[in-house]
């Protein structure tokens, strides 16, 4: 009996937060940065002893 209600509670309160977070943004400085930088990382896979890496 608890559990449907639980979830349709869980399911509201989710849907609720979900609207909520489109108020936030990233500032306009790290958009900026963003835009005009190359941004450049590396992927490393780690296999037994072994390190593997991609760049970008």
């Amino acid at each position: 009996m608890l559990l449907p209600i639980f979830l349709i509670l869980l399911t509201i309160s989710f849907i609720l937060a979900l609207r909520s977070m489109k108020d936030f943004e990233m500032p306009k400085e790290v958009k900026a940065l963003l835009r005009f930088r190359n941004i450049r990382g590396t992927i490393l896979f780690f296999k037994g002893k072994k390190i593997k890496h991609y760049r970008s």
